[in-house]
């Protein structure tokens, strides 16, 4: 019996030396017994997968010389370590077999051994012992009665350790856990991966049986070799009064396991048990405790969307602010799709101006309303994120912040800028370095939060800081099919002509061009189409931002290498140039007629069919 995530302790190896028992004519280890944990290490699963199996699987394996070939229960001698390695590592014709079969045969044979280690060397009647873990484990009481009326051992246990006590607590079965505590069954008795009686009464919310193992021995500050406490597990499953009783036992409230340094009130916060919460910090708990990964209680829970279990903490004084690794609660709740949970922040004081890894809070909805990559997650709540925007706004939000990251070297491998962490944008290779939450709507094409914006003062002319206008973006200059929102991922063409429209009327210039900055980068023109610049690895990343063969481009530009006829055809009709060169020397024609970008050849040609008829002068050969 082992916990979500347990580990099986050590094996002690093989190296331990036999006896030979006068008065049985058995062979039993003198130290380090063979356990499943040993064979299952030969055959590399898990001693837990391997018990499981052990009670599934038949045998038909020979036995050793020596013995008699009766069913494997019935072989009246066990092996030696060495027998036992040897059996695992060949099989009767002399080969190496590491099979599970071959594995759960040899144990099955050295079954009594096993059972005998795991009661501390004593031999046991196997049967009876058996019958008295499975009537424990059915909740049987007449059975247990009957069996303990024979003298059957109460500490009867598994070969991992777990006891008739462990499967009652298990079963919830109060009347079995008294009768075998009065029959000598050892309350703190540990399993392999440390899992005691307590803890299965407390996962169960038992408050008898926590009470009755308690009176009985139960230490209150139980724990598994990781490190979490019988608090931790009632503090998940939520029962008060096991986390009051186990509190008045002794129980440390503020101790942390040792995987994750989390506390108590973070597995309750987590599970929205508001009661145990309650109960928690009415013992001290504290609420600004911090994981290894520094989140605090109100973080979990604002991560897994307990709206209840944030309204506790708050109230009992969890900073509404508090970050971890710049991400605000409210950010929190935004990039988890807990959009309703996000307005009970901002009514609690949340800050949406407070620094962000991705720009702002405003950012963080941008990019979460219409991801390039994959769907939005799935919101709960019936709060929507145009809603909560407005709700941010009305409290203050900036909706002309721009990102100021510290930009990452453009990646030779993958054609990649820095995106913002934890949400799924899909990859890009012109900087987001100066983009506003308007910037990022227009090119996502998300017409409703571009108006929400621009009512509430966003400037719709702001350019990224290499120069690349909201039309420009809109348009399609940093489109990456299948990355960015478009045809494949839901966002028709059509779509994205109503961006373009709504930045021209809102001022955007038709004929702006990037600027990428002076920094000078090897290659002809015709060359750079088909690949990056002679000298990419000496670019200064915090100047040179991105795919730098893009300085100087329009929004037809855009229009072109993103393969939109309708856009390209809208754009020339207003009059924009469409043999506008770039810093290379690039026209529109050129770019869609195949152009090295995203690491990865891309042409469109109808686009370029189209340019042609439309009066774009020939390329120049390549």
């Amino acid at each position: 019996m082992a916990p979500a995530g347990g580990a099986a302790a050590p094996s002690a190896g093989w190296g331990a030396a036999t006896r030979t028992d006068p008065d049985t004519e058995r062979n039993s280890v003198a130290a380090h017994p063979i356990t499943a944990v040993d064979l299952a290490c030969l055959i590399n699963t898990s001693p837990a997968q391997f018990d499981h199996s052990l009670r599934l699987q038949p045998t038909s394996l020979r036995p050793p010389t020596g013995c008699c070939q009766r069913r494997p229960d019935q072989v009246p001698s066990i092996w030696s370590p060495t027998q036992a390695r040897d059996a695992v590592m060949r099989d009767t014709r002399g080969r190496l077999a590491r099979s599970l079969l071959l594995a759960l045969a040899v144990t099955r044979l050295i079954w009594p051994a096993v059972a005998e280690a795991s009661a501390g060397g004593r031999p046991l009647e196997p049967q009876a012992s058996q019958n008295l873990l499975d009537a424990a484990k059915t909740g049987d009481v007449a059975a247990v009665d009957a069996l303990l009326e024979q003298d059957v051992d109460a500490t009867s246990a598994e070969p991992d350790g777990t006891t008739a006590l462990h499967w009652a607590a298990r079963a919830d079965a109060l009347d079995i856990v008294e009768r075998l505590l009065a029959a000598g069954a050892d309350a703190t008795a540990a399993n392999r991966y440390g899992v005691t009686p307590l803890s299965l009464a407390a996962e169960n919310g038992s408050d008898a049986i926590v009470r009755v193992l308690l009176s009985a021995g139960a230490d209150a500050n139980t724990a598994t070799p990781q490190g979490e406490t019988v608090l931790m597990v009632a503090a998940r499953t939520g029962r008060v009064d096991v986390v009051r009783r186990l509190l008045a036992g002794g129980a440390a409230v503020d101790r942390t396991e040792t995987w994750r340094g989390q506390t108590a009130l973070m597995w309750a916060a987590a599970e929205n048990n508001t009661d145990a919460i309650n109960a928690l910090v009415a013992a001290g708990a504290d609420v600004e405790a911090r994981s290894t990964r520094d989140l605090t209680p109100l973080l979990f829970a604002v991560r897994e969307g307990q709206t209840d279990a944030v309204q506790a903490l708050l109230a009992a004084g969890a900073d509404v602010n508090a970050d971890v690794n710049d991400t605000s609660p409210l950010v929190l709740a935004i990039i988890n799709a807990h959009y309703a949970l996000g307005r009970v922040l901002l009514e609690a004081g949340a800050n949406s101006n407070a620094p962000d890894a991705r720009g702002s809070a405003l950012h963080a909805l941008a990019w979460m309303r219409r991801p390039g990559s994959g769907r939005p997650p799935i919101q709960t709540g019936e709060l929507d994120s145009l809603t909560l925007a407005e709700a941010m706004l009305e409290r203050g939000a900036d909706p002309n912040a721009q990102i100021a990251w510290k930009e990452i070297p453009f990646e030779v491998d993958l054609g990649t800028v820095k995106s913002p962490p934890n949400i799924s944008v899909g990859r890009n290779f012109v900087s987001f370095v100066g983009a506003t939450p308007f910037y990022l709507a227009a090119k996502h094409a998300d017409v409703e939060l571009m108006q929400l914006l621009v009512e509430d003062g966003a400037n719709p002319l702001t350019p990224t800081g290499q120069g690349v206008t909201p039309l420009m973006a809109a348009a399609g200059l940093g489109f990456w099919d299948g990355e960015s929102p478009g045809p494949l991922n839901g966002t028709p063409d059509s779509v994205r002509l109503d961006a373009v429209k709504l930045t021209l009327e809102l001022g955007n210039d038709l004929d702006a061009v990037t600027d990428f900055g002076d920094t000078e980068i090897e290659g002809d023109g015709v060359t750079l189409l088909l690949r990056h610049p002679l000298n990419l690895l000496e670019l200064d990343a915090q100047k040179d931002r991105g795919d730098m063969r893009w300085g100087g481009c329009t929004a037809l530009h855009g229009a072109a290498m993103m393969g939109s006829n309708l856009i390209v055809q809208y754009l020339i009709d207003l009059g924009a140039d469409i043999n506008a060169q770039n810093g290379l020397g690039w026209t529109p024609l050129m770019t869609a007629e195949g152009v090295f970008v995203a690491n990865t050849e891309k042409a469109w040609p109808e686009t370029a069919a189209l340019l042609r008829a439309l009066g774009a002068r020939a390329s120049p050969s390549r």
